[in-house]
C-alpha cells in the first residue's frame, strides 16, 4: 500500500508542476471531466468492435485527462463539492461503457459473464465507498481500487494483440478481465469488513 501511495502521489505531483507551466490552470476544471468522459466512452466503442489496443491507448489517454481536472481546480483554486460530484459521477459512467463494450464484445463466450461480474464489483467498491463515507467511515482502502483498476484494463488491452498473435486467442484481455472481476469483488468485501471494524471499534 505504501508504495501505490508513493507512485500516485509521485505521479500528482509531475502533473502538477506540468500543469502549473501551462494555460490549463485558467479553465474550468467541468469542462476537462466531460472531455476525459467523451475520450473514455470513445474507447468503448473500440473494445465493443474489437479493437482492445485501440481501446487500451484511448482509455488510457482518457485516465490522463481524468487526473487534470483535480489537478487544475486546486491550482485555479476552482475546487468545488459539485465539480467533485461530477468527476466521480462521469467516471462511473465512463467505467460503465467501457465494460458495457468489453461485454458486448465477448457476447457469445463464457468471458460475457467474467466481465458483467468485473462490472459489477467494480461498482460496489465505488458505492460502498460512497456509502460508507456517507456514515463516516472514511478509512476504506482495498487491492483494487480505481487506479489498479485502470492501470490492469488499459495494459491488458494494449497487450491483447501479442497474445493473439503468439497465443492464438484474448488471454491478456481475458486474463485481466478475471483479475478484476476477482480483485474488485474482493475489494468490495474488504471494505465491507473496514466498515464492520470500525462500527464495533466505536461501541
Amino acid at each position: 500500500m505504501h508504495l501505490r501511495t508513493s507512485l500516485v502521489d509521485a505521479y500528482y505531483g509531475l502533473i502538477k508542476a506540468i500543469i502549473s507551466r501551462t494555460p490549463l490552470v485558467g479553465k474550468n476544471p467541468n469542462t476537462i471531466s466531460f472531455i476525459a468522459s467523451i475520450v473514455g466512452i470513445i474507447s468503448a466503442f473500440f473494445f465493443m468492435i474489437g479493437y482492445s489496443a485501440i481501446g487500451g491507448f484511448i482509455l488510457l489517454l482518457s485516465g490522463i485527462f481524468d487526473t487534470l481536472d483535480g489537478t487544475v481546480a486546486r491550482l485555479g483554486e476552482r475546487s468545488s463539492k459539485f465539480g467533485a460530484t461530477l468527476d466521480s459521477t462521469l467516471d462511473r459512467y465512463v467505467e460503465m461503457f467501457v465494460f458495457m463494450g468489453i461485454t458486448w464484445h465477448f457476447r457469445d463466450s463464457p468471458m460475457f459473464f467474467w466481465s458483467f461480474f468485473a462490472l459489477m464489483g467494480s461498482m460496489m467498491v465505488s458505492y460502498i465507498r460512497a456509502r460508507a463515507q456517507s456514515l463516516g467511515v472514511d478509512r476504506l482502502v482495498g487491492i483494487m481500487q480505481r487506479f489498479e483498476r485502470f492501470v490492469i484494463l488499459s495494459l491488458a488491452a494494449i497487450l491483447n494483440p501479442l497474445g493473439v498473435e503468439y497465443w492464438g486467442s484474448e488471454i491478456i484481455l481475458q486474463l485481466g478481465i478475471i483479475i478484476l472481476a476477482i480483485g474488485t469483488n474482493y475489494t468490495a468485501y474488504q471494505r465491507l469488513m473496514i466498515v464492520k471494524r470500525v462500527e464495533e471499534e466505536q461501541n
